[in-house]
């Protein structure tokens, strides 16, 4: 099979910024597929940006709000387990492994493919914006996920290898997550679910990257390790947000990786090691 890459820029459609800088690193055939957040405030723009540009794209499905002073509306509000009063997300992501009921899930989830489908756009792939859906909160919403991505004919971005635990627990996985891991696969096979094979991110908060050259190489470091198989890098790349920059210190690693992705070193890295750039369009013919 070869090193298939897919470079996914997530959260389309979060700010002004973010559409433009994923409009351009796609123009400029630095990412091969996005991840578009229909509940957010720019998400019109980014789906009039895929209508003009045809850039791949995914349901970025979200249970929950990033931003405690910019709280994004429920798309489905019939007494939602996932909505306070006024209809909106809930921010803490705790509140939702505790409050959050299966039915709501698989309901807002549906209405935010509506949205794209309501669009005239057609997403080639789901995934899930903050893990929520991954298990990691002890909640089985990987399932909800699993019946959508069958039900649609969708990869759903979870990776069969550990690879991504590896990294995060730095070779130290607990036991305890290792088997939930090897579960989750389990019961994608069971479900006729579509998992790619690894994927890749830098995991770690602002305040433990010293500065834009350590990110880089991280990255660097990560492409290199690549085996044959499927996976997606996945970052969160955009311009400087005047309005989220001012909430929380972690846009600047959104702006180190939208550096990252137009910098000369990512694109020998690919070229270096023979890796081939793929979107999820191309996951059934490999």
């Amino acid at each position: 099979m070869g090193k298939k890459l897919i470079v996914n820029a997530d959260d389309f459609g979060i700010c002004p910024e973010t559409n433009k800088a994923v409009a351009e690193l796609y123009a400029a055939g630095r990412i091969t597929s996005t991840s578009l957040l229909v509940s957010s405030e720019a998400s019109g723009e980014a789906i009039d940006i895929i209508k003009q540009t045809n850039i791949p794209f995914g349901v970025h499905l979200t249970l929950n709000s990033d931003f405690k002073d910019y709280l994004w509306g429920a798309l489905y509000k019939q007494n939602s387990s996932l909505a306070d009063e006024g209809g909106n997300l809930f921010y803490d992501t705790s509140v939702i492994a505790k409050k959050a009921k299966g039915k709501d899930v698989t309901k807002e989830c549906e209405a935010q493919i509506a949205v794209c489908r309501e669009a005239g756009i057609t997403p080639d792939h789901l995934d899930n914006h903050s893990g929520t859906m991954y298990g990691i909160n002890m909640r089985l919403f990987f399932i909800n996920a699993f019946r959508l991505s069958k039900k649609y004919a969708l990869p759903f971005r979870f990776p069969k290898r550990p690879t991504f635990l590896d990294g995060y627990f730095k070779g130290n996985t607990p036991a305890v997550i290792k088997a939930l891991h090897k579960g989750i696969v389990i019961c994608s096979k069971i479900m006729g679910a579509t998992l790619i094979d690894d994927m890749i991110s830098n995991p770690y908060p602002i305040k433990d990257i010293p500065g834009y050259k350590a990110l880089e190489a991280y990255y660097l470091n990560a492409i290199t390790s690549i085996k044959d198989g499927v996976t997606e890098l996945f970052l969160h790349p955009s311009y400087d947000s005047p309005k989220y920059a001012a909430t929380t210190p972690e846009w600047k690693k959104r702006q180190y990786e939208l550096e990252f992705l137009f910098s000369p070193a990512f694109e020998n890295r690919i070229r270096d090691e023979g890796i081939e750039l793929i979107s999820y369009k191309d996951i059934k013919s490999h």
